[in-house]
Formats: C-alpha cells, sequence, structure tokens
C-alpha cells in the first residue's frame, strides 16, 4: 500500500519494492502479454474482479479479443453479440464500459456515465443491449446506436482510462515506451 502512494507521489524508489516483491516481470512483448493475460484469467476464475492495463489502444483490442475469445470457449459468454466501439462483438455475459455520459439512458436513480462498468445481460434484435452494472445497482438499454459508439469490451483498458475503474486486482503491461 505505501508503494502505490510513493509511486501517486512521484517517488521513483517505490518501483525497487514492487521489484523486491516479485511484482515486476521482464521480457519480450508476447511472453510478457502471455503472463499478463494469465494472471488476470487466474484470479478473474478465483472469483476476483481484475482488470488488464497497456499503454496503448491496439495492445488493449488484442486483449479484450483474447478475454472474450477464452470466456466464449468456457461457455461464459454468448458467441453472438452486436458490434461495439472499435468493431469488437459484445455479447451476453461480456464485460463491458461506457464511454460517454447520457443522461437520457436511465439506469434507476441515475444515468449511464463515461467509464460505467456493465455485464452484458441481453441482445435485442435491433442491437440494443440490456446491461446490468457490476456493481449491482443498476440496469440500463444501451440503444444500438450508443452500442456501436461508445461502449467497449471492459476487460482490458488503457492506463489513461482505469481512472475510477474499481477491481480486486490489475495486471499492467508497461514498456519502455509507456508514459
Amino acid at each position: 500500500r505505501a508503494a502505490s502512494v510513493d509511486l501517486r507521489h512521484g517517488r521513483p524508489d517505490a518501483a525497487d519494492t514492487y521489484t523486491e516483491h516479485g511484482r515486476v516481470q521482464g521480457g519480450d512483448r508476447e511472453s510478457m502479454l502471455d503472463l499478463l493475460y494469465e494472471a488476470w484469467r487466474h484470479d478473474t476464475r478465483g472469483g476476483k474482479r481484475s482488470l488488464m492495463i497497456a499503454g496503448d489502444s491496439q495492445t488493449v483490442l488484442e486483449l479484450n479479443s483474447r478475454a472474450r475469445a477464452d470466456r466464449v470457449g468456457a461457455g461464459a459468454v454468448s458467441p453472438t453479440g452486436v458490434a461495439s466501439a472499435g468493431g469488437s462483438v459484445v455479447g451476453v455475459g461480456d464485460s463491458v464500459v461506457t464511454r460517454r455520459n447520457q443522461r437520457g439512458l436511465a439506469t434507476g436513480r441515475g444515468w449511464v456515465k463515461n467509464g460505467d462498468q456493465w455485464t452484458v445481460v441481453g441482445v435485442r434484435r435491433d442491437g440494443t443491449i440490456e446491461v446490468r452494472r457490476t456493481n449491482g445497482t443498476g440496469r440500463a438499454a444501451l440503444p444500438a446506436a450508443y452500442v456501436r459508439q461508445h461502449v467497449e469490451l471492459g476487460y482490458a483498458t488503457t492506463a489513461h482510462r482505469t481512472q475510477g475503474r474499481t477491481v480486486d486486482t490489475a495486471q499492467a503491461f508497461v514498456s519502455a515506451t509507456t508514459l
């Protein structure tokens, strides 16, 4: 806990604490993404809410696609669904994130917000998806146009978009080019 606070305050020595506790691995890109993915999969299969973090959108897309394919193979997610922002398919069982505030989309007492985490619970023929907040405090029907433009798979995200996400564990891919 102290190391994360030190990092937040910009103290470079904090990274040494992570290394000393075996929290930092090194290697080529593909090996590191495999390690990151396996750690995420282990945590999620253990019932934890976990998030994969990468520095660029292409790596996030790769990780999200891999997670979805794995979950489809395990029978936890429907193989069919609708196109979402970035071209990914989302179906029943998928974890998704909304990327635009939309006061007109009610969720009980609230509305759909940028960064909200959801589980897809239904897909309609017209492309609308029915979602339930990951924390269980609301449901919404997201119209097809909103889904195509403002919904993304939620297994992985960029470091810049992690703000506001609440998870039990996070697995981050950091390279020399990560800012």
